[in-house]
């Protein structure tokens, strides 16, 4: 039997989810009216604590996680100065000549490796303006091409601890590796990279083989032009390769040495020292390149979704799962594969992920064997964050951006095609995963 307080964060969180898909109320907005209003109600207050104290409880557990998104916005947003990132897409076009149906390819391959290394939200800043150039100057189909740069830029999501949120979350949160992620998750993902790519080819095929690209339209493009500040470039770009070699090799560093590193650290420090190095005021830093609505959106989130374990709804749904399948492991990789992609699709995946993280872990203290959970949450969220306009925060982003260009495509046709790949990519990952774990 549900408790008051289990029913209040229940129908909280609903309301919640509900202005997110219908995107009736700004997220952030509702995600923080969200968490203040179950703090004013007492819904966390203890006999020792106040109500407030437990709910910032969430928020520090998860400062990590804010810490590197923040730093990572940072240190993009000055590396991204240099122009290195628009030059590498430009050089793309030269190489491919600007051939529709090999440029689709390489758009959604740059995307990929790009989010492995800086996450999925500074790839779509960044690219998803150099697309629009690249659209009209070559006189591409707008939606192929913005379809696979989301695409990739979720599937590459689940690369890394570092390629997005979700993926960062659940690693600080479980204690995954980062090479851990890389050979389970990150292999599953670049299998379905290859069938997301076959299938945008075939879809697409018609709008792609439409277009002819003129010679002259792709001399006019020139990588060097696109390069910017030289030093930056020069010292920004080892910066950010070291940065990544630490948070890769920090827990052999730790077994070797004692020395402890936490992602946040790391690239907090990174972008502090860029902003000594290159002369970024403080005040510039924070004011233009932190994108303080995903931040706050994050610290609401943590407490709306900390409300659920609280009251123990997480610890019940948990159970709820196993009771359904029986706990049995196939069929639990079933569900949270192929069930995390379709939910996935309609509810933000950074919620969605934080809610099943808790899940499995109540899970894992029942006796299921839940290691191979981890890797079918991780995929099949980041499969699902491409399944529609509104299925992950890089999604809202490119499209956004495309908007104010001119550029819309409505909810239906991205779903129409969206949703049809979140089912084949979930059917082949399910497949992958029982491979190799049953």
């Amino acid at each position: 039997m549900l408790s008051i307080s289990a029913l209040t964060a229940i129908i909280v969180l609903v309301t919640v989810y509900f202005f997110l898909i219908t995107e009736k109320i700004d997220k952030v907005i509702v995600t923080v009216i969200g968490a203040t209003f179950l703090i004013l109600i007492q819904e966390f207050k203890t006999v020792d604590h106040t109500s407030q104290e437990n709910a910032l409880q969430f928020v520090s557990h998860n400062l990590d996680t804010l810490g590197f998104v923040i730093g990572m916005m940072i240190f993009i947003s000055i590396l991204r100065q240099s122009g290195v990132f628009e030059a590498l897409a430009i050089w793309l076009v030269k190489t491919l000549k600007g051939r529709p149906t090999y440029l689709l390819a390489g758009i959604g391959y740059l995307t990929f490796f790009m989010t492995m290394f800086i996450s999925n939200i500074p790839t779509v800043l960044i690219l998803s303006p150099v697309l629009i150039v690249l659209i009209r100057q070559l006189k591409l189909p707008f939606f192929p091409f913005f379809f696979i740069m989301i695409t990739m830029a979720n599937l590459g999501g689940a690369m890394t601890p570092i390629s997005d949120p979700t993926t960062y979350y659940e690693a600080k949160t479980v204690g995954l590796g980062f090479m851990e992620v890389v050979m389970n998750s990150g292999v599953v993902v670049l299998c379905l990279s290859v069938v997301s790519t076959i299938f945008c080819q075939l879809v697409f095929r018609r709008q792609l083989l439409a277009v002819k690209v003129s010679p002259k339209d792709v001399a006019k493009f020139k990588p060097s032009a696109a390069i910017k500040d030289r030093r930056i470039l020069a010292i920004g770009l080892p910066m950010l390769v070291l940065a990544i070699v630490v948070m890769a090799l920090k827990e052999q560093i730790a077994l070797q040495t004692g020395v402890t590193f936490d992602n946040a650290t790391i690239i907090l420090a990174t972008a502090f020292a860029a902003m000594l190095i290159f002369n970024v005021s403080p005040a510039k830093a924070l004011h233009e390149f932190v994108g303080w609505e995903i931040v706050f959106f994050f610290l609401g989130l943590f407490v709306v979704v900390g409300a659920l374990d609280f009251t123990g709804v997480i610890d019940m749904l948990g159970t709820q799962i196993v009771a359904i399948t029986g706990g049995s492991l196939p069929k639990l990789l079933a569900v949270i594969t192929l069930g995390s992609g379709v939910l996935s699709t309609f509810i933000d995946n950074v919620p969605y992920n934080i809610t099943m993280v808790g899940a499995i872990q109540s899970m894992a203290e029942s006796g299921i064997a839940v290691y191979p959970l981890w890797w079918a949450l991780n995929v099949g969220t980041s499969v699902g964050g491409a399944g529609s306009m509104i299925g992950a925060a890089c999604n809202v982003i490119a499209l956004g951006i495309a908007e104010k260009e001119g550029f819309h495509t409505s909810f239906l046709n991205y779903l129409k095609y969206g949703f049809a790949l979140v089912l084949i990519n979930g059917v082949v990952a399910y497949g992958i995963l029982a491979l190799k774990f049953l």
